[in-house]
């Protein structure tokens, strides 16, 4: 099912599956549209500490008897670029009998042997309930999309406001989604290049002294703290003719500000020299 926007697919598949008798369990990291459909939705939240399979398992051992239970997890981080332990969570929705939904946005196109994403890298997308995406990343289109059996497709359709009462999206985005979708499917190695260019700039960038978290992906942050700080380290790369944007409250937590490093394809190792040669020049 086709959305004019990612955020709209999220917003929309949360509130037409879940409702006030209902528990969503949902991580501390995910999307803000994660988060406001969740609100919307008006179920009982509880969120789990970020990317803990132990903590949501200690949430829905303890957690009330509910109509339906969900647990919504971003697959691929958008801020940390680390991704989910979707084989504990997936195993943990069979034992409790949750719906599962998960968002591929940031690794469709990426990860998987099809670039279905981290579900299909991790063996576990069969566990997948509900995959809501976007068209707007490795696709390179615009627009969001969730993915399911007819069924569900169908209840949704009818049920998700977001998608009853917007505009339909023009014949030419569904060519070039279609045609880019082919792209992915048939060219698999732009994915494994890419993943490895950002892994070996992951691997300098670390040797060089900057904090990156757990990203083992395409997103690279670099972990400043101060947003002041990080506002003043994009603005000198921006000097050097290079894109890092600041992200700071509200977009990250107080005290969790850093600067977003997106690789893709089109980066050039001789690019991501000058990337990691213009942050040095900043110490």
């Amino acid at each position: 099912l086709l959305f004019g926007s990612g955020y709209a697919a999220n917003v929309g598949a949360i509130t037409a599956l879940a409702g006030r008798e209902d528990t969503i369990f949902s991580d501390a990291h995910n999307h803000a549209s994660i988060i406001d459909g969740c609100r919307l939705a008006g179920a009982d939240v509880q969120v789990y500490r970020h990317a803990d399979a132990r903590h949501l398992s200690e949430l829905l051992r303890a957690s009330r008897p509910s109509r339906r239970r969900m647990i919504v997890t971003d697959s691929l981080f958008s801020m940390g670029g680390d991704v989910a332990p979707l084989a504990e969570i997936s195993e943990l929705a069979k034992q409790y009998e949750a719906m599962l939904l998960v968002d591929e946005a940031h690794a469709t196109g990426v990860f998987g042997a099809q670039g279905r994403g981290c579900a299909e890298q991790c063996g576990v997308q069969d566990c997948v309930d509900v995959k809501v995406g976007t068209l707007s990343k490795a696709i390179g289109s615009v627009g969001g999309f969730v993915a399911g059996p007819q069924m569900l497709i169908d209840w949704i359709a009818n049920r998700a406001r977001s998608y009853v009462f917007s505009t339909a999206q023009p014949d030419a985005v569904a060519a070039v989604t279609l045609m880019n979708l082919q792209i992915l499917q048939s060219q698999p190695e732009r994915r494994q290049a890419l993943l490895q260019r950002a892994g070996e700039l992951r691997s300098r960038l670390r040797q060089d002294g900057w904090r990156l978290g757990a990203s083992r992906s395409q997103i690279v942050p670099i972990l400043i703290g101060d947003p002041r700080q990080a506002v003043e380290l994009s603005d000198t790369l921006r000097t050097h003719g290079i894109l890092a944007p600041a992200i700071r409250p509200p977009s990250a937590p107080s005290g969790e500000s850093l600067l977003r490093i997106c690789v893709t394809h089109g980066h050039t190792r001789a690019m991501l020299d000058q990337l990691t040669a213009a942050l040095r020049a900043t110490r």
